[in-house]
């Protein structure tokens, strides 16, 4: 065999170990892995009041606003120094220490991909004027 061959053939038995060893193996981290809160906007109420993640885990924190009015979503510290994705159809607002809040329209939705290291008790409120609207985040 030519040295051509050889690398050819090597390449080849690398290949077939990798795919028998991913066959057989765990299934690699995806979106199934990771946790997902939903959280309903309604009657201008957060429910359910109280929403548990994992420290150390990857989330998925989707806000589903189902008033006919705008509210918004303030989680004061919960993510300082949290590195923060943010989807869906709301308008974030942004301070000198990162996230601050995000206006989440009627029948609209707010999506966080996140993970918290640090367990705690962490409330957010709606601060939008007259609604008085608060819950707890608590990460175990």
């Amino acid at each position: 065999m030519t040295d051509g061959n050889s690398m050819t053939r090597l390449f080849f038995m690398a290949l077939v170990t990798l795919a028998a060893a991913l066959w057989c193996g765990e299934a690699p981290a995806g979106p199934a892995q990771e946790e997902e809160v939903l959280v309903t906007i309604r009657g201008r109420q957060f429910l359910p009041g109280t929403v548990t993640v994992h420290a150390g885990k990857k989330t998925k924190l989707v806000f589903k606003n189902q008033d006919a009015e705008l509210h918004a979503f303030v989680p004061f510290t919960l993510f300082a120094g949290v590195n923060l994705n943010i989807g869906g159809n709301g308008a974030p607002e942004f301070g000198d220490d990162g996230f601050r809040r995000i206006i989440i329209p009627p029948d609209g939705h707010a999506e966080f991909r996140f993970v918290l290291d640090r367990p705690g008790r962490f409330p957010f409120i709606c601060d939008m004027p007259g609604h008085e609207m608060h819950a707890t985040l608590v990460v175990e």
